[in-house]
């Protein structure tokens, strides 16, 4: 994980900038909160670390994270990837074609 944490505002402009980079709507993205963003999106929602495209941040606090993931899901649309937001790990993915190319970021 990076030492680094980042602001709501830092993190809005990443995830967003993602999103237009690579293309599709808002809602073919997945958002969600962890403490741990690995295994959140890894090992219980299965994004498949070469193919999908993902990126994760940590923030200031878990209400930090909470504040990206309500702007996301409400403002955006961007659909919620699990039941809750919990945890400071905020988390983005999408899912890609079986037979496309990946990309994938950390903190």
């Amino acid at each position: 994980m990076s030492s680094s944490v980042f602001s709501p505002q830092q993190i809005k402009f990443e995830f967003l900038s993602y999103i237009k980079e690579f293309g599709a709507l808002p809602e073919e993205w997945r958002v969600g909160c962890a403490a741990d963003a690995q295994e959140a999106m890894f090992g219980r929602n299965g994004v498949d670390r070469e193919r999908d495209i993902w990126l994760w941040k940590p923030a200031l606090s878990a209400k930090a994270a909470a504040i990206v993931y309500r702007y996301l899901t409400e403002q955006m649309h961007v659909p919620s990837a699990e039941d809750e937001c919990q945890g400071s790990q905020i988390f983005l993915y999408r899912r890609t074609p079986k037979n496309a190319a990946g990309n994938g970021a950390t903190g």
